[in-house]
């Protein structure tokens, strides 16, 4: 019993390397991919993760951040706004159980100076169960996506020419590698268990280029395993997420770095989206946007408005400005409960 009891042992931890090394070789090819389609090919590579990988602890969560800049706004017959302007997303694993949610974000006008205030954004989340093989296999795939090896490709130059009558030849000599003017966010983070609890993570917000591909298309091939990993259910009903949500939302918040001249959208719509995530900690947080101006400042008494039940937006049915509903605010801080 004892020697079938090793062979057992020994055979599991086999078929455990062999589906890392599956995972990675997927990941690597999904990395590849995206570098090819975006015309980067030439100027970057793309290995699979080192074999180190192998020996890291169980990924147990993972948590994308997901959206593009130029998103058409739309608004159905009953004046509701529909779209994906900023998604978020997060898978867990606690045990036997597992459960993937999803938070998106759906932009309406902000033109609207009505009393009481209509909404610019609208956040709708969901939560259900998923498999947990499935799970785990999914954030595995994801952390060897982050974990590609990719490499940028320096070329000597070419041998000298010259024409035999005298001069050079003409021509063009080199290229030109641009940008696509389709600018985007993917932030994937993966954290896994073991001695310490480790959180592997990387995020990109800028344009798609063949010259950038290589430094996106990790985080990009990662956030794409698990989004389709995890399709929402159709019959999945709206509900408030799960305090881990709110947590990774709340941190995302307070950390993610966004370029304030190319990547402003990242920052306002994430305002809209902490109307209805995040924790009691980011209220500082919203407050002091309410020093910015036109629509960063305007999205932070949105959320302010729903976070805390207390709008100062209009007086009576008078729609006030941004500085003057900021003003009231500061006038008489809010001692309603906060989340």
């Amino acid at each position: 019993m004892r020697c079938l009891a090793t062979a057992l042992a020994s055979l599991m931890v086999l078929c455990g390397a062999a589906n890392a090394a599956n995972a990675a070789n997927t990941a690597t090819e999904r990395v590849r991919e995206i570098i090819r389609n975006d015309g980067g090919d030439l100027e970057w590579g793309t290995d699979p993760p080192a074999q180190e990988i192998a020996d890291r602890g169980e990924p147990f969560a993972a948590t994308t951040l997901t959206g593009a800049g130029h998103a058409m706004i739309m608004i159905d017959s009953e004046g509701r706004a529909r779209g994906s302007h900023l998604v978020l997303r997060h898978v867990s694993v606690e045990g036997d159980r597992a459960s993937a949610s999803e938070c998106k974000l759906s932009l309406g006008p902000d033109k609207d100076r009505s009393c009481p205030p209509a909404p610019v954004g609208f956040v709708d989340c969901a939560t259900w169960s998923v498999p947990t093989d499935a799970a785990r296999a999914a954030m595995v795939e994801a952390r060897a996506a982050l974990f590609a090896r990719v490499y940028e490709k320096t070329y000597l130059s070419d041998p000298s020419e010259e024409l035999e009558d005298g001069g050079v030849p003409g021509g063009v000599i080199g290229g030109i590698s641009g940008g696509t003017n389709i600018d985007f966010v993917a932030v994937a983070n993966v954290i896994e268990s073991g001695e310490k609890t480790i959180r592997v993570s990387a995020q990109w917000d800028g344009e798609k280029s063949p010259g950038d591909a290589g430094r996106y298309a990790r985080v990009d091939a990662a956030t794409d395993i698990l989004r389709e990993a995890f399709p929402r259910p159709k019959d999945a009903p709206s509900s408030d997420p799960p305090h881990g949500v709110h947590a990774e939302f709340s941190r995302l918040f307070s950390t993610l770095p966004v370029d304030p001249t190319y990547s402003w959208w990242v920052r306002e719509r994430m305002l809209l989206m902490a109307k209805t995530l995040g924790l009691p900690a980011d209220l500082a947080q919203l407050e002091g946007y309410l020093n910015a101006d036109g629509r960063t400042r305007a999205y932070a008494l949105e959320a302010l408005a729903q976070r805390t039940g207390r709008d100062t937006r209009c007086d009576g049915s008078r729609r006030l400005s941004d500085e003057e509903a900021t003003a009231a605010r500061r006038a008489a801080p809010t001692n309603s409960p906060q989340r």
